[in-house]
C-alpha cells in the first residue's frame, strides 16, 4: 500500500514539472546575475532579458520571481502582452527585503506563456543587520543603609546572531570605585536569547553622588550610556515615651513631619512607623524596654522605663483608704482610683502621699473592685472584701434602790412654777422648717456634686429617693482631653463637655470623670 502511494506521488510530480510543449517554447530567458545581497529594508533589482526565438508572436507572457514563503520577502512580476518573432525585451524585477532573518534563500525567475514556462535559478543572501540597544537600570535616589543593585541591559533587534563585549565603570564623587569588561556576549534574534542582563550589587554604599558608564561593541557597532544616582541620609530625630500602657516611638524629619517606613524594634518585636511617623506596642509588664531605630542607616539604641502601680488599702469604719505606690513603695499622687461595689461606683484621686478616700456608703459593703490608673504607669486592679462596721454598743444603767432613812421629816413640796424657755420655741420652728426643706431636697430633687483635683474633674449626680430622673443633661465649657461616665453618653465638642443620661432610677447615682 505504501509503495503505491509513492508511485502515484512521483507520477504527479513528473507530470507537473514536465510539459510536452515546454521544449517547444519559442522564448529565451536570460538572467545576467545569479547572486544578490541585501540587508533588511533594502530592495533588490533583478535584470532580465526575454527574446522570442520562434517564428510566431508570443502573447500573454508573465515574468515573476518565485521562492520560499518567507515572511518579510516580497516579489514583483511583469506582464507582457505580446512579443514578436526575433524581438527582445529587457525588464527589471524587484525583491523587497523587509524584516527577514539573515541567511541564503534560493529563488527562481520564471517566464510563463500559456501552459509553457521557463525558469532560471538565482540566490539571495540577506545580510545581518546590526541593531541593538543598551540601558542601565538603577533608581535616582537611595537612602543610606540600603543595598543598591545596578543592572546592565543589552537588547538585540538584529536579524541574525551578533556578539561583542560590554564594559562598565562606577564613580563616586568623580572617583573610580569599580570597573570590569565582559567579553564574548552572544545575542540571538529570537527571544528570550535576544536579551542580556548583568546585575551589579553594591552593599550599603556610602553617602554621595554615583555615576555608572556602560560601553558596548557588537559587530563593530559601539554604544555608550551613562546613568547617575544619589545615596543620601536624612536628618531624622526621634522621641520615645510610655503612656496609658503603650510604648510610643515617633520619628520626624528636619521639618518636623512624620517619616513613614522607618524600621523600629521594641524588645525584639520588629515594627515600622506609619504615615504619621509613629510605631507603638503595648507594654503588659513593667521593666526596661530596649528600643532600636534604623534612621536611614544610622543605628540608634535607647530605652524606655515602664513602671507599675501597686495598690493597698485600709478600712476605717465607712471610709476606705486606698494607698497607691510604685515598686519602691513611694506613694504616687494624682492617680485616678475607681471603686465598684454592690451599690455602685465611686471615684477619687490620690493626694501627694498617694492616698485616695472612698466612701463605702456609695459603693456598698462586701466585694469591691479597686482600679488605679495613671498615664505614666501600668494600671493596677484588685478585688477586696470590706465589712459594714457594727454600731457602737450602749450600756443601760440598772436602777438602784436607796432605802429611805428612818425618822425622816416630810417637807411639803411647792407646786411647780412655769419655766422660762426664752427663744426655744422659735428655734424649734426654724429647725422644723429647715428639716422639712432638706427632706424635700433629698426626697424630691436631684443632688449634684462637683470637685476638681489637679487635672481630674469629677461630677456626681444622684436621683431623689422618691422619683426618677429622665433626660438628664449636664453641659460645661471645659478643655477636656478625655471623659468617661458610669452611665449615659459623654461628648467632647467645641470646648464643651456634654453628659446625657436617659434615665436614673430613684436614689440611683452616676459619676463623670474628666481628664483635663
Amino acid at each position: 500500500m505504501g509503495r503505491k502511494v509513492i508511485i502515484i506521488l512521483l507520477t504527479i510530480f513528473l507530470l507537473s514539472t514536465y510539459s510536452p510543449t515546454s521544449a517547444q517554447m519559442p522564448l529565451l530567458l536570460q538572467v545576467p546575475q545569479e547572486y544578490f545581497e541585501a540587508r533588511p529594508g533594502e530592495t533588490v533589482s533583478v535584470p532580465i532579458t526575454l527574446i522570442n526565438v520562434g517564428n510566431e508572436t508570443a502573447e500573454n507572457i508573465t515574468v515573476y520571481i518565485s521562492g520560499p514563503l518567507v515572511q518579510g520577502l516580497l516579489y514583483s512580476q511583469k506582464y507582457i502582452k505580446e512579443l514578436k518573432p526575433g524581438e527582445s525585451l529587457e525588464e527589471t524585477l524587484s525583491i523587497y527585503v523587509q524584516d527577514v532573518r539573515a541567511g541564503v534563500y534560493d529563488l527562481k525567475v520564471i517566464v510563463r506563456s500559456g501552459v509553457t514556462f521557463l525558469e532560471v535559478p538565482i540566490s539571495l543572501r540577506v545580510l545581518t543587520q546590526i541593531s541593538y540597544s543598551v540601558d542601565i537600570d538603577v533608581q535616582e535616589k537611595y537612602l543610606f543603609g540600603q543595598d543598591v543593585t545596578i543592572t546592565l541591559l543589552v537588547s538585540s533587534s538584529s536579524n541574525g546572531v551578533i556578539f561583542g563585549d560590554v564594559s562598565y565603570e562606577i564613580y563616586r564623587n568623580n572617583n573610580l570605585i569599580a570597573q570590569r569588561t565582559l567579553r564574548n556576549i552572544f545575542l540571538y534574534p529570537d527571544p528570550p536569547r535576544n536579551k542580556w542582563e548583568y546585575p551589579i550589587f553594591i552593599p550599603r554604599p556610602s553617602v554621595g553622588n554615583y555615576t555608572v558608564i556602560m560601553r558596548s561593541t557588537f559587530r563593530g557597532l559601539s554604544k555608550t550610556v551613562t546613568k547617575s544616582f544619589l545615596v543620601y541620609q536624612r536628618a531624622l530625630s526621634y522621641e520615645t515615651k510610655f503612656e496609658k500602657g503603650i510604648i510610643y516611638v515617633k520619628i520626624v524629619d528636619e521639618n518636623g513631619n512624620g517619616v513613614e517606613g522607618i524600621p523600629v524594634t521594641i524588645e525584639g518585636t520588629p515594627l515600622k512607623t506609619n504615615s504619621y511617623g509613629i510605631a507603638f506596642m503595648e507594654a503588659k509588664e513593667p521593666g526596661t524596654y530596649r528600643i532600636t531605630l534604623n534612621l536611614d542607616g544610622r543605628i540608634v539604641e535607647t530605652f524606655v522605663e515602664v513602671k507599675k502601680l501597686f495598690v493597698d488599702y485600709e478600712q476605717r469604719n465607712e471610709t476606705l483608704l486606698v494607698y497607691v505606690r510604685d515598686s519602691s513603695g513611694v506613694g504616687i499622687p494624682k492617680v485616678s482610683v475607681e471603686a465598684i461595689g454592690p451599690l455602685g461606683k465611686s471615684y477619687a484621686a490620690t493626694d501627694e502621699n498617694g492616698t485616695a478616700l472612698i466612701n463605702l456608703n456609695e459603693t456598698g459593703f462586701g466585694s469591691i473592685r479597686i482600679k488605679a490608673e495613671s498615664d505614666a504607669y501600668i494600671g493596677a486592679e484588685s478585688i477586696i472584701t470590706v465589712e459594714k462596721p457594727k454600731p457602737p454598743e450602749t450600756e443601760t444603767p440598772s436602777p438602784t434602790t436607796t432605802p429611805l432613812p428612818t425618822n425622816q421629816t416630810t417637807t411639803p413640796v411647792p407646786p411647780p412654777q412655769p419655766k422660762d424657755y426664752g427663744n426655744l420655741p422659735l428655734i424649734l420652728i426654724l429647725s422644723a422648717l429647715l428639716f422639712g426643706g432638706t427632706s424635700y431636697v433629698a426626697l424630691f430633687r436631684p443632688l449634684k456634686f462637683e470637685e476638681q483635683l489637679d487635672k481630674y474633674y469629677f461630677v456626681k449626680i444622684k436621683a431623689p429617693r422618691l422619683r426618677e430622673i429622665q433626660n438628664f443633661r449636664y453641659e460645661r465649657e471645659i478643655d477636656a482631653v478625655e471623659a468617661r461616665a458610669t452611665k449615659g453618653k459623654v461628648t467632647i465638642k467645641d470646648g464643651k463637655i456634654i453628659w446625657e443620661i436617659e434615665k436614673l432610677e430613684p436614689n440611683e447615682e452616676a459619676f463623670l470623670q474628666v481628664i483635663l
